[in-house]
């Protein structure tokens, strides 16, 4: 019952500080109307937040090995909960800032719990549902909570749905603390060097460093659509927050759902076949609609496509992580090290619309998104090309 309820748990934790990252961009109106700020700077509460992530996560490897986990745990949850409060309190966005930063920092330290607990924290048998939860919480979120928020601030204001999730923030953060397994009190304090030289070992390995770089500059592309969509179908299609909402959740749940048949999808078609084509076919399709000269119900769909896709090459060449790096090191590092590069790839975009989606245009921002994916994917293939391809089982 224990094992069942951390799964559960986690899944809960996951989701709801994930849709509340992800609900800042079709909130972007409201939240411009409550500080007084332009649209694009609303933006930056979520590269403010995504910052204080990448250093949480960063850090994470070696605070779960130098202090007790349930006590990262209960800090990270409670600055989770005192930060997003605080924020919905506040009407200065400097200080809203501030306070998305220490929420970001809170998130990172709880993800890196959140592996500790994969790995170290529950039964053999349960291992295979984390995987799953940490793969698919957040597209879940993207899918389900992001059009959920946005549906009832349109009714009820854009405060009250983020009151919520922060709600079941603290009920989840509260359970999974008492759920979590007793541990020795005997830990090594971390060290700055020891920090940064787990992952400089991870990075050491062959083609580690290029895959990392690429999965980065690939997942800019992805995030930075997710983060512009508010302006984007506000500038393309004139939408309001509702009509925002109920075209995210078409495309959200196009991808979340393919999460769970990949592993199907690869026994069909084989990793090669699967990964290829799935990559080259989002290349295909990603200048048809980012460009917004096509019809809104084509620009969903295609959209919807495109972020199905995504989560397809993406899982295909997370699964074969054991194959393209054989000489793995602490394997809760190359863990973070996914976590990690995706929310470092968020950070950069969204500073990046934040600061010149007004002075260069949308388009402008538009065509940079394609330059990321194109870049990005490159990389990816390469390092595929030369480690696993034509050599991964079907």
């Amino acid at each position: 019952m224990r094992e069942r309820l951390k799964v559960v748990l986690s899944f809960v934790l996951i989701f709801s500080f994930s849709s509340i990252d992800s609900a800042i961009s079709p909130l972007v109106g409201p939240i411009h109307d409550h500080f007084g700020v332009l649209l694009d700077e609303a933006l930056w509460l979520i590269s403010s937040a995504t910052a204080g992530i990448v250093i949480g996560v960063l850090a994470g490897p070696a605070l779960t090995s130098g202090f007790r986990v349930s006590r990262l745990l209960a800090w990270g949850a409670a600055g989770l909960v005192a930060a997003h409060a605080l924020f919905l309190l506040s009407r200065s966005f400097a200080m809203a800032l501030l306070f998305r930063f220490v929420f970001g920092l809170s998130c990172g330290t709880v993800a890196s719990v959140m592996w500790w607990l994969t790995f170290h924290g529950v039964a053999q048998e349960y291992y295979p549902a984390m995987i799953v939860v940490l793969m698919s919480a957040r597209p879940l979120a993207t899918a389900i909570g992001v059009p959920a928020a946005g549906l009832a601030a349109a009714r009820l204001g854009w405060q009250a749905p983020l009151w919520a999730l922060g709600i079941c923030i603290a009920i989840s953060g509260a359970g999974l603390y008492w759920a979590l397994p007793a541990e020795p009190d005997q830990k090594k304090p971390p060290r700055l060097g020891r920090v940064l030289g787990e992952y400089a070992d991870a990075l050491r390995i062959p083609y580690a460093c290029a895959y990392y770089a690429g999965t980065t500059v690939n997942r800019m592309c992805y995030f930075g659509i997710y983060a512009l969509s508010g302006i984007w179908f506000m500038h393309h299609y004139r939408l309001g927050l509702e009509s925002i909402s109920l075209a995210l959740l078409i495309i959200g749940l196009a991808e979340a759902l393919v999460n769970f048949i990949v592993p199907q999808m690869l026994k069909a078609f084989g990793h090669d076949r699967l990964f290829t084509g799935s990559l080259v076919l989002s290349g295909l399709l990603l200048p048809l609609f980012i460009t917004g000269r096509l019809p809104l119900a084509w620009a969903v769909a295609l959209a919807a496509v495109f972020m199905l896709l995504d989560r397809v090459y993406s899982m295909a060449a997370i699964i074969t992580i054991p194959q393209m790096f054989p000489v793995m090191g602490n394997k809760t590092t190359f863990g973070s090290l996914n976590t990690l590069t995706a929310w470092l790839a968020l950070t950069l975009i969204s500073g990046f619309e934040a600061r010149y989606t007004e002075a260069l245009g949308i388009g402008a921002i538009q065509r940079v998104l394609v330059a990321c994916f194109l870049l990005g994917s490159a990389l990816i293939y390469w390092v595929q090309r030369e480690t696993v391809l034509g050599k991964a089982k079907p």
